[in-house]
């Protein structure tokens, strides 16, 4: 796909009323599905054009999207769109695999309940999201589920590094999301987790953990090679 053809086939025009958050979500989506390609720059005009949004509001989308990765600086370039390979998919996922686990057992080792509690309410506001069928109020309680996981531990470093790991996360549901549109699957997986950390067996947490994470990180790296086979397929 040439890049005035990504362009053309890109971001899709989001509502006045969602702005800065909308404008990510739909950049990370055209990201994810290969409108906007590995190396394309982000022209501010043009993108700003096709989002009915203001250049300020995409700014604040192309910062936020800098800082997960999706998006870099390049001198004398500007804003391109970041190359993700295998490598990185996997580094991610390695590091949140070691970082979840940690604060999934931690939150399932509560002195008191409160930890617990607070994790029932959560795991509450996701199933009654899933039972709205909005997919904009699914996405956010399912950020908010794992942010709970990570506060829950009480650990000071996990809750600083917290804002970092969001953003991969973000990146790994939004292609969850993209790719199977399942909401029901996703339920059932997140009862899976849920359910062994409110059990409190640390082997069975680090295997829920480790399960739930990665399936998402391969799911991403086997729909890089997808996108790659096509585009060879295209040039054949």
């Amino acid at each position: 796909m040439s890049e005035h053809a990504a362009q053309a086939a890109g971001p899709r025009p989001v509502t006045t009323q969602t702005r800065r958050d909308a404008v990510v979500d739909e950049l990370r989506r055209a990201i994810m599905a290969g409108e906007l390609q590995a190396g394309q720059r982000v022209r501010e005009v043009h993108i700003a054009q096709q989002l009915g949004v203001s250049r300020p509001t995409l700014r604040e989308a192309v910062y936020q999207l800098i800082h997960e990765g999706l998006l870099e600086q390049q001198p004398y370039r500007g804003v391109v769109v970041t190359s993700i390979d295998e490598k990185f998919i996997t580094d991610i996922a390695d590091v949140r695999v070691a970082l979840e686990t940690l604060a999934a057992r931690a939150l399932a080792d509560d002195p008191d309940g409160s930890r617990r509690a607070t994790l029932e309410a959560a795991w509450q506001e996701y199933r009654d999201a899933h039972g709205s069928q909005d997919a904009a109020r699914l996405h956010q309680a399912h950020v908010a589920l794992h942010r709970t996981i990570w506060d829950g531990s009480d650990n000071t470093m996990l809750k600083r590094l917290w804002p970092t790991v969001e953003a991969q996360i973000n990146v790994a549901i939004t292609v969850d999301e993209s790719t199977r549109s399942d909401p029901d699957r996703a339920l059932h997986v997140h009862e899976r987790l849920i359910d062994a950390i409110l059990g409190g067996d640390p082997a069975v947490i680090q295997a829920e953990v480790e399960r739930h994470t990665r399936a998402s990180a391969d799911e991403l790296i086997e729909m890089i090679a997808e996108r790659k086979r096509g585009g060879e397929g295209s040039e054949a």
